[in-house]
């Protein structure tokens, strides 16, 4: 009953442990290229890696015996015996990678070291070599993957659509070529260039691989101590975001997950940052590879460190500190150096005050009948007392008309407090709204009425609004263009930015919350995914009702807040957001009574 698998078969799960999708393929060989030390990796993709993918880099290159060895399963130059597993610096040393890779595609390698006269060409197919032979090309290897998970067809039914396989590929390059700033990374997707990073600084890495604007909202993180060295960025409080995607945790420039870590990042920015946002890190770990173990996991995404829990207060402490020395406001710089001098003034003179020319005998009432002013100031005040006496007649005549009609003044007294909450009177006391929640559940009512008539939600126009956003949220929404255009958005999207020319009737359209109504969005589409069109009504409204409700706190002028109230108490449900959060609450004159007398 128990048999020893094939070995084709048996690579075919061990590939599993590898080989997860093509960004797998990209990591495992684009990590070989770094530890051949090559100083340029150029990355081609074809099809978010369905049909190609290819590494060429001018490493170190291979001899042909090494180029046929190393397709072996656990083959690999990094480790020799057991005590090496301690000493690990390089990314890959487990010897799977290629066996894995060629079990579930078909593989060319082109090698050439800089001591040979040609290259080696060698061909595998289903973990099997299918030719071999000499080749011209230049130093270093060229890793040709073609057709993935093609005699695997049911792994290949479920990759993701394009857009998100290749958003993958995209993290996993950025990861390691911000480990390494001096090498000159690229890479290209059918036949567009994506990246190009030239060595630069970590900071300039950092900025060319997360986007332009990243570089401005990062502030420097460093502490050294006997256990670990911490250094690295970490992002501005005011610039956290709903949508993941910027948080890099490194161990001695390898990438790593860890929810403890992360934990103890997110406790020094409590208080600093909205629930349910997360802020921009980049945090490098150095200590001694004897005290971390990185062997624990087949992809090496997870480590274990010796001293876990100090290095968490280590890390704390570090992000407390950095963020308490930048207090992200203009400093006063007193440094002199190279500065004009300025001549001291000599104050010890009498300055004159102004004098004022004026006629002492001009009488500006003189043209009014030659009235003095004693008897204009006489009728002044005397016409005074008649209106006051009269006054309370006037205000009762039901049938006078007043001299003109405000319509932004409200028929009962509204106060806003905060740009938060509306505050105004009824009958049994007062109520106090939360403008967010109220608009959360205008929205949600509106667009569920329009969504169930099965036409998309009316739009209102604008001038375009241009605004910055990282890969991420670019290739979600560029993903998603034809659910936005029936939820009611008209964007367009370039290579760093999105321009937005519409928005639902309802959205803010403020510019300063444009990018945070874009990263709702990206959340939103991320997390419904390939299924986000076939949700239930109710949940699409309720999703789209919550990001237009997003932005800062602004106050609304008379006109707005009554508009804002009177709809709200038009709704079907006006005590309660889609979520079941309260939106407004009802004090009662005893209630204030009792707060006052306590």
């Amino acid at each position: 009953m128990i048999r020893v698998l094939p070995t084709h078969i048996s690579n075919l799960i061990a590939a599993g442990e590898v080989v997860q999708r093509p960004a797998s393929v990209v990591k495992e060989l684009v990590e070989n290229a770094v530890d051949a030390g090559a100083e340029n990796i150029h990355v081609i993709i074809r099809d978010s890696g369905r049909t190609l993918i290819q590494i060429i880099d001018d490493g170190c290159g291979m001899s042909p015996e090494d180029a046929k060895t190393a397709f072996l399963r656990h083959a690999t130059s990094k480790i020799e015996t057991a005590e090496d597993l301690s000493h690990i610096n390089t990314f890959g040393f487990r010897g799977e990678a290629l066996a894995s890779v060629c079990s579930v595609a078909e593989v060319t390698l082109r090698t050439k070291r800089a001591e040979d006269e040609t290259g080696f060409e060698i061909k595998f197919a289903e973990s099997k070599q299918v030719s071999q032979g000499e080749v011209s090309t230049p130093n270093g290897s060229n890793f040709i993957v073609r057709n993935l998970f093609y005699n695997i067809p049911a792994r290949r039914k479920f990759l993701k659509s394009d857009s998100t396989e290749f958003r993958q590929i995209v993290a996993e390059f950025s990861r390691i070529a911000i480990t390494r700033p001096n090498i000159h990374f690229r890479l290209s997707h059918n036949s567009g260039e994506i990246l190009n990073l030239p060595p630069a600084t970590l900071k300039k890495r950092i900025q060319d691989t997360a986007g332009k604007d990243m570089g401005k909202e990062l502030v420097e993180i460093s502490v050294k101590t006997s256990i670990v060295n911490i250094g690295g960025f970490i992002g501005k409080p005011e610039d956290a975001r709903k949508t993941p995607g910027y948080q890099y945790l490194f161990a001695n420039n390898r990438y790593f997950r860890s929810p403890y870590f992360q934990k103890a990042l997110l406790k020094a920015y409590e208080g600093l940052i909205p629930e349910g946002t997360l802020p921009s890190f980049f945090i490098f770990f150095e200590t001694d590879p004897q005290k971390l173990d990185v062997n624990i996991h087949p992809s090496k995404t997870e480590i274990k460190f010796e001293d876990d829990s100090a290095i968490f207060d280590i890390l704390y402490s570090a992000t407390r500190e950095s963020l308490g020395k930048n207090s992200f406001m203009p400093s006063i710089d007193f440094d002199t150096e190279g500065a004009p001098e300025i001549p001291k003034v000599n104050t010890n003179f009498y300055v004159p005050p102004p004098k004022i020319n004026y006629d002492p005998l001009f009488n500006p009432f003189k043209d009014l009948g030659g009235e003095s002013t004693e008897e204009i100031d006489r009728r002044f005040h005397s016409a005074d007392n008649t209106r006051s006496g009269h006054a309370s007649s006037y205000s009762s005549n039901e049938d006078s008309n007043p001299l003109f009609n405000d319509e932004a003044i409200p028929a009962k007294p509204l106060i806003q407090i905060a740009g938060r909450y509306i505050m105004t009177t009824i009958k049994s006391g007062v109520i106090l709204i939360d403008i967010k929640r109220a608009r959360e559940r205008i929205l949600y009512e509106k667009y569920t009425e329009t969504l169930r008539e099965g036409r998309g939600v009316i739009q209102q126009s604008l001038f375009p609004v241009s605004v910055s956003a990282g890969f991420n949220t670019i290739s979600i929404l560029k993903e998603n263009e034809s659910v936005l255009r029936y939820l009611g958005f008209e964007i367009s999207i370039n290579e760093d930015a999105v321009t937005v020319s519409a928005l639902p009737e309802g959205f803010p359209d403020e510019f300063e919350t444009m990018d945070e109504i874009l990263d709702n969005l990206a959340e939103m589409l991320s997390e419904g995914g390939d299924d986000f069109g076939k949700r239930s009504v109710e949940q699409l409204a309720a999703k789209l009702a919550k990001a237009g409700s997003s932005g800062k706190n602004e106050p609304l002028n008379n006109l707005e807040a009554q508009t804002l109230v009177d709809t709200l108490f038009a709704c079907r449900e006006p005590n309660y957001t889609p979520a079941g959060n309260t939106c407004l609450r009802v004090i009662s004159v005893d209630e204030i009574f009792t707060l006052l007398n306590r």
